[in-house]
């Protein structure tokens, strides 16, 4: 480690020295150009007939108006630092030597801008390593040494590129062109680096909340979404990326920008009942209304059953028959939907009983009572009840409850308490009677002697008509 670092300093040194020196150069006496004969005069001032040149003129006026060209940087003005300097190259007599074109108060302030640059990446180290590691270690101690790993580097880097930037235009030797142009190196190097660490903080929020959602046992249900989200972050980040990056160089994008904006819309109106599942998808699988196993009814499609899988724009549902029912997640959305296993898969059941008249009332209920909790698959421990519900109009109606282990036995524990209460009551004498209706019939005193003589075996008199 110590090896690459010592290489690395030497290597930002040496760089920064050779680049300045071969490239840098004091700035070149302006050439008076010399005056024109009036027929050479007249003749450069001629206008281009449009055949020669109007072609070439409207392209040019077109690249214009999307890249805009920038201006180069100007020379450095001398700070307080440059003043220092020269005046102690003057007092030492540095300031009248001169080599590889550069005079010694040149040199010192070469020198001090590299050595800024070192005092960066050494600021850089001690920041990484450091201060931020024992900031972040007091919060979370493991995910700050993840954390540092992943980005420390790159932050170091980037404090470097800054530096650079800095002791490069503090040199007022150094001229407007070459300024620009390594002004335009360190904003896209800064930029790249920027990106790299909001890139691997998406990815590091990524894997740490796919480790806390495998903790609750709900990686392999959301990895969908996670991923999902994860790549339009990266997409952005791009997006946002090149449009720095091409404001910089003067490159005009605001036409991009709107093309892509009704190219977006155009898709959105296109795929809106996608995106409406795909939006209810997000949803369901945020808050959790059922889960993967539950067995759910949708109300208003009249779907009932397990669920098989939870998509991001459907859902699938097993019914009882062993069909699967594609649901889209918007209709789901859009209706009531009914859990049969969240939180419990505990079930209470209902019935109706109707007993006669004039029966115990407390005798019934105890009977019945009993009667339920000790039929197979009704849970004992909890609390079922008889209750005198209604007045009927030939019986009292109870209203008979209880609970099952799960709801997969609701039919056929109905089954074995009707059948236990059928034999127990009628065991006991107690009359579950029918409704019952009572009709009079009025008939005339001759209707009822030619009846009465029918029944006793004799022949009425019938008129003969």
């Amino acid at each position: 480690m110590k090896v690459r670092r010592l290489s690395f300093l030497t290597l930002v040194g040496l760089s920064l020295s050779l680049l300045l020196v071969v490239c840098g150069s004091a700035p070149e006496e302006t050439i008076e150009p010399e005056p024109l004969a009036p027929a050479e005069a007249t003749a450069e001032s001629e206008p281009i007939s449009p055949a020669e040149g109007g072609a070439s003129e409207g392209e040019d006026d077109v690249l214009a108006e999307i890249v805009v060209s920038r201006t180069p940087e100007p020379t450095a003005t001398p700070g307080l630092a440059a003043e220092e300097v020269a005046e102690f190259a003057y007092e030492t007599g540095l300031a009248q030597i001169s080599f590889l074109g550069l005079s010694g108060d040149d040199w010192i302030n070469l020198g001090i801008s590299i050595l800024l640059v070192l005092g960066s990446y050494a600021l850089g180290t001690w920041l990484t390593r450091g201060l931020l590691r024992q900031v972040i270690r007091r919060r979370s101690p493991k995910f700050g040494d993840v954390l540092l790993k992943a980005i420390g580097p790159s932050l170091r880097w980037l404090i470097v590129i800054l530096a650079l930037h800095i002791a490069t235009a503090r040199l007022a030797f150094v001229g407007a062109e070459l300024k620009t142009f390594l002004d335009n190196v360190y904003f896209v190097l800064g930029v790249v680096i920027s990106l790299l660490i909001l890139w691997r903080l998406i990815d590091l929020a990524h894997e740490w909340y796919h480790k806390e959602l495998a903790q609750e046992g709900r990686a392999d249900e959301l990895d969908p979404v996670l991923l999902l989200l994860t790549r339009l972050s990266h997409i952005l980040l791009a997006i946002v990326g090149a449009s720095i990056l091409l404001s910089h160089f003067g490159i005009d994008i605001s036409a991009l920008l709107a093309a892509l904006g009704i190219a977006g819309l155009a898709l959105s109106l296109a795929a809106q009942d996608t995106l409406s599942d795909a939006i209810s998808g997000f949803i369901i699988l945020a808050d959790r209304p059922y889960r993967v196993g539950d067995r759910i009814e949708i109300q208003g499609e009249g779907t009932w059953g397990d669920v098989v899988d939870i998509g991001l724009r459907t859902t699938r549902v097993r019914t009882r028959d062993n069909r699967m029912v594609i649901v889209p997640n918007s209709i789901i959305g859009s209706n009531q939907v009914i859990n049969y296993t969240y939180p419990d898969p505990r079930y209470r059941i209902q019935t109706h009983l109707g007993i006669g008249y004039g029966t115990d009332i407390a005798t019934a209920r105890r009977i019945i009572s009993e009667t339920v909790r000790q039929v197979e698959g009704v849970l004992p421990d909890k609390a079922g009840d008889v209750l005198y519900y209604e007045m009927g109009d030939s019986a009292m109606i109870f209203r008979v409850r209880w609970w099952v282990e799960s709801y997969e036995d609701t039919r056929c524990v109905i089954d074995r308490v009707n059948t236990a209460l059928q034999e127990v009551l009628d065991a006991a004498g107690i009359e579950m009677p029918y409704p019952t209706h009572v009709s009079n019939l009025q008939v005339g005193s001759e209707t009822v002697d030619r009846l009465s003589l029918a029944f006793r075996g004799e022949s009425p008199d019938i008129p003969q008509t």
